[in-house]
């Protein structure tokens, strides 16, 4: 899997995932998810239906000072599939926080606009400690933007 790498402030606002993402609850937890166009949806599951599967997942995180952009790098091992998703961090605690608590990333069709979250795809993240280290390195790095913030009123 290959990192992207941006150079500007407005590079990595101009790759911020545009379908969305959320926190839906699901079985009792609350489980975050990037939405996803249709047919992407669609490749997915046709490739993973009856099959065993691995899928590594990698947070890129990426700060200059004041944002947190968040890269979710999602590598389908041997089904040839490689999505990236930037988040900007800022705005999504909540998010990653239920990534933390879940160990679970959930993937929801979105068409025309509307979210079927009847229809999720659910990845569990084997390694939960690497997930917890890199919510705490996002979290710190918001600290610092908010006291740097906070110095300049």
């Amino acid at each position: 899997m290959k990192f992207r790498q941006f150079t500007t402030l407005n590079d990595l606002i101009s790759n911020i995932h545009e379908q969305g993402f959320g926190v839906i609850e699901y079985a009792n937890n609350k489980v975050p998810c990037i939405y996803v166009q249709q047919p992407l949806y669609d490749i997915i599951m046709e490739k993973c239906i009856g099959k065993k599967y691995v899928v590594d997942v990698l947070l890129n995180i990426f700060y200059d000072g004041h944002y947190v952009f968040v890269d979710i790098q999602l590598e389908f091992i041997d089904l040839g599939i490689e999505e990236n998703f930037l988040i900007l961090g800022n705005t999504s605690m909540n998010f990653f926080d239920a990534l933390n608590e879940s160990g679970l990333l959930g993937i929801i069709p979105k068409s025309n606009g509307h979210i079927s979250s009847s229809n999720i795809f659910l990845i569990q993240l084997p390694k939960k400690e690497r997930i917890s280290k890199a919510v705490d390195i996002i979290k710190s790095n918001l600290k610092q933007s908010n006291i740097k913030d906070e110095k300049t009123i």
